[in-house]
């Protein structure tokens, strides 16, 4: 009897234990006094960062009592993890790894109901360690993420989600994998990500989102090419669907220069034709552009302007009429008012300021005399300094053509016989 009351006071105060450390637990009457001891054991190192002594009951419990607790193997690969990041050598950060993999293995055989996001995390960590050696890893890590957001579908981690889109494009630039996987793949991710921002915005899935659209953009796998041999067979079976005009004219104008592919004009007139948009506008301006139809081209920029819905399209619809009315319209007046228009709706955007600066100098033969000429130099200057000051990206671009221009300037002994003085306001 009293070791009896031993034993439940034992597994009393184990309990009481279990419930300050918040872990998620099985029962305890089945689960044997030798796992109730490693258990504690292990569990009082590991909360200490203690991780090398916290080994060796975590094994006992791992060979053990695998059903007992779920957390066995989670806390398990932390400590493996933990070896991982310390280790120099090679050859151990891959057995360390492997055992990680076993463990993530282990967990899905006893607890099957978690096994999407048990192979999100195991095809992360895999990547994550073993990466550099070879494509191997990388495919198999892929393929771990593609079963991953299969089972989990729209709950799938948006980090899961990216490294996915990483690990694709990683073997499709080694030619290990189809362009058309690679974009099927994005496809899923988007709509995963943009479902979730529709419902629950968060830093965290905004940001996901735009690391896959830049990595897409970045690994050139959207040819004009790729795109039309996937979607132009497709086109007349789902012309009607808007969803897909949209998504094939998304990746038309994320590919950039595609105006003259023959799916481009199908796209954009019928894209158009069903749900008439500022995003269809845009596109259909662009392909009259290259068409060399100017004024066409400029009907539907202005339409695309109407209809924008945010400041950040506006302004990019604008600096496009500007580069039109500029380099094929001979209207630098109506550049300087387009750009104006686009700095005023973005004011970190240095390009407009550069266009202006163009446009001024362009049209200075409208002006007077050699010296009126020359001063359209001074506001051309003031531009290059503006879009300096304003966005550091194009600074150099904007010093180069400041010290080009500046050079130009009406000389002191213009402005002497003028009657200006330096500093005086010139109009």
């Amino acid at each position: 009897m009293k070791t009896k009351g031993l034993k439940i006071l034992f597994v009393a105060l184990l309990g009481m234990l279990y419930s300050s450390a918040g872990y998620s637990q099985g029962g305890l009457d089945d689960v044997p006094e030798e796992c109730l001891k490693n258990y504690s054991l292990y569990y009082e190192f590991y909360k200490h960062k203690n991780y090398k002594d916290a080994l060796s009951p975590w094994k006992k419990l791992y060979d053990q009592c695998p059903e007992w607790k779920e957390s066995t193997f989670a806390y398990g690969v932390n400590i493996y993890k933990d070896f991982i990041e310390k280790e120099k050598d090679p050859a151990k950060i891959a057995a360390y790894s492997d055992t990680i993999m076993t463990i993530y293995d282990k967990r899905i055989e006893y607890f099957p109901a978690s096994k999407g996001d048990v192979l999100g995390r195991k095809g992360i960590d895999l990547l994550r360690y073993r990466r550099n050696d070879g494509p191997d890893f990388i495919r198999q890590g892929y393929d771990i993420l593609k079963e991953s957001v299969a089972i989990e579908k729209e709950k799938s981690s948006p980090v899961v989600l990216t490294t996915q889109i990483s690990a694709a494009i990683s073997l499709y630039l080694n030619d290990l994998l189809e362009g058309e996987v690679v974009i099927n793949t994005y496809v899923i991710a988007t709509e995963i990500l943009d479902t979730e921002l529709a419902k629950r915005p968060s830093p965290r899935t905004k940001q996901a989102k735009e690391a896959i659209d830049t990595n897409i953009k970045d690994s050139r796998v959207l040819t004009c090419e790729a795109i039309a041999n996937i979607y132009g067979p497709k086109f007349e079976g789902n012309k009607e669907d808007i969803n897909f005009l949209k998504l094939v004219s998304g990746f038309l104008n994320d590919a950039g220069e595609c105006e003259m592919d023959p799916l481009y004009a199908k796209v954009s007139e019928q894209l158009y034709s069903k749900e008439p948009s500022a995003e269809a506008a845009y596109n259909l301006g662009r392909l009259f552009m290259k068409k060399d139809q100017y004024q066409k081209s400029k009907t539907y920029f202005l339409e695309a302007v109407g209809s924008a819905q945010s400041d950040g399209d506006k302004a990019n619809y604008y600096y496009t009429l500007a580069g039109l009315s500029q380099q094929y319209l001979n209207s630098p007046t109506d550049a300087v008012e387009y750009a104006s228009k686009a700095v005023q709706l973005r004011s970190d955007w240095g390009d407009p300021y550069i266009l202006m600066g163009i446009a001024y100098i362009t049209g200075n033969a409208s002006l007077g005399d050699e010296f009126e000429r020359r001063t359209a130099y001074w506001i051309a200057v003031d531009m290059f300094q503006k879009a300096r000051a304003v966005d550091t990206s194009i600074a150099d671009k904007a010093s180069g053509l400041i010290n080009e221009y500046s050079e130009y300037f009406p000389t002191k002994e213009d402005l002497f016989f003028r009657s200006i003085a330096e500093g005086d306001r010139y109009t």
